[in-house]
């Protein structure tokens, strides 16, 4: 006889069938990346797997529920579900003055249903409407929304709190705590007295974020009370490990919309896309060279790359435009915002009022440029954008995506946005761009190398 016990956070399988507990055990291990660097892997001969299905046990993450139930239909086998959730009614997700495009409800109704999942929202689908609409429903709940940025939960309260929903902020030096409050992953501690035993649903903002670090996974199996668990994100990790750290505890990906068919719709900006192919000038024979001093020589001080970029920026101003350069160091910032005149700058350690009063600067001229570091890379709206200049490189396919979602968001000020990327010849950056390039592709958007 089977049993699966579900309970909010994890579930047990019950059976005394040992060979059926060891395959799906092996089934749900997957090897944690850098293994083989570990000690433990050198000396005590673990293989480097992590098991999201005890073969002990029969213990998993609850988000794994229906994985374990499709096996089991798969096999043949009967068993009984005892659900030990309790599984509160929702309220409506209407909300005044507010109207769902109809791929936007279906994620809302599809989230409600499931009660834990990962809802895949490109960027410029509108997120925060789905959020807060699922808020909505929760109205009278008790419990959290995580970011990893500041500036992220900030935009999110102004829009919540616009539309008439109750919520209270944890975050840096600002707390106010109510049943419903945003809280940075960082300021957790703020909320754990208030919320870590009553919180009845979670979520997660940019939650492939969540996907790594000790604290952040830690956060994903805690608030046992919290029957309601749902992330949000643009990509879903793609590597076994990262996506299994979510789905163990939030459930399965919905998705109900892509860039293209949002693009097709009129809801995002059909981007252009051109890569410079930087001329190999030599120099570098093999990666015995340390990746940082290649990306400093390449990249950050590379004359040739960034006359190019600059020669671009200055070309772009003489129209109307406004013009994002991303850039990974502070050095980079400085140095290409010396060469542009009239440039603006943002980054990191600059606080939420100078983030909004550069940015209504930039806004108000004709013809502008902003150069930022990775805090353009989420967290900052600017529909008015019609060209972006990723300047820093990178491998990422989540930070490719998150990048150009910044530049395709509507505005009646352009039919069309323009990416320029770089396509690097020397060890590290050859292959990062290549993974790049791969990125523009698979989301079936057409690339012209220059």
């Amino acid at each position: 006889m089977i049993e699966i016990h579900v309970s909010n956070v994890t579930s047990i399988l019950k059976t005394e069938s040992k060979k059926l507990l060891s395959v799906l055990g092996r089934k749900y291990t997957k090897k944690i990346p850098g293994y083989q660097y570990s000690t433990a892997y050198k000396r005590s001969g673990w293989d480097g797997g992590k098991q999201y299905f005890s073969a002990k046990t029969g213990k998993f993450g609850s988000g794994l529920l229906s994985h374990v139930v499709s096996d089991l239909n798969y096999a043949d086998l009967t068993y009984t579900i005892k659900d030990k959730r309790t599984l509160f009614p929702f309220a409506t997700s209407d909300i005044k003055d507010l109207e769902l495009r109809e791929y936007q409800s279906l994620m809302v109704e599809e989230a409600l249903e499931k009660r834990s999942c990962l809802i895949k929202a490109p960027t410029g689908s509108g997120k925060t409407i789905v959020m807060a609409s699922l808020l909505k429903a929760l109205e009278g709940r008790t419990g959290l929304v995580f970011f990893t940025k500041k500036q992220l939960l900030y935009q999110t309260y102004k829009f919540l709190t616009k539309y008439g929903i109750d919520v209270g902020v944890a975050f840096g030096d600002g707390v106010e705590l109510k049943p419903i409050t945003l809280c940075t992953i960082q300021s957790i501690h703020k909320v754990l007295d208030s919320h870590l035993e009553t919180s009845e649903f979670i979520m997660f903002d940019e939650v492939h974020e969540f996907a790594k670090g000790k604290l952040a996974t830690k956060v994903l199996k805690s608030f046992p009370r919290a029957s309601c668990r749902i992330g949000f994100t643009a990509t879903v990790p793609s590597e076994d490990y990262a996506k299994l750290n979510l789905i163990s505890y939030l459930g399965e990906v919905v998705e109900e919309t892509d860039i293209n068919t949002l693009i097709d719709e009129g809801f995002l900006t059909r981007p252009e896309i051109k890569i410079f192919d930087i001329p190999d000038r030599g120099g570098v024979e093999d990666t015995e060279i340390p990746y940082r001093e290649v990306y400093t020589k390449y990249i950050t001080e590379n004359e040739e790359r960034n006359s190019i970029i600059v020669t671009l920026a200055k070309k772009i101003l003489t129209k109307p435009s406004k013009t994002l350069i991303l850039v990974k160091d502070l050095k980079h910032a400085e140095l290409l915002h010396t060469l542009i005149p009239n440039s603006y700058k943002l980054e990191g350690k600059d606080s939420l009022l100078c983030r909004e009063e550069t940015l209504e600067q930039f806004k108000q001229e004709e013809s502008s440029v902003i150069i930022g570091t990775t805090i353009f890379q989420t967290g900052i709206d600017i529909p008015e954008l019609t060209h972006l200049i990723n300047a820093r490189g990178l491998k990422s396919e989540i930070a490719t995506i998150q990048a150009l979602g910044r530049a395709l968001r509507i505005h009646d000020s352009k039919k069309k946005v323009f990416i320029y990327d770089f396509k690097d010849k020397v060890p590290y950056l050859q292959k990062h761009a290549k993974l790049r390039i791969k990125s523009y592709k698979n989301l079936g958007l057409e690339v012209t190398i220059l």
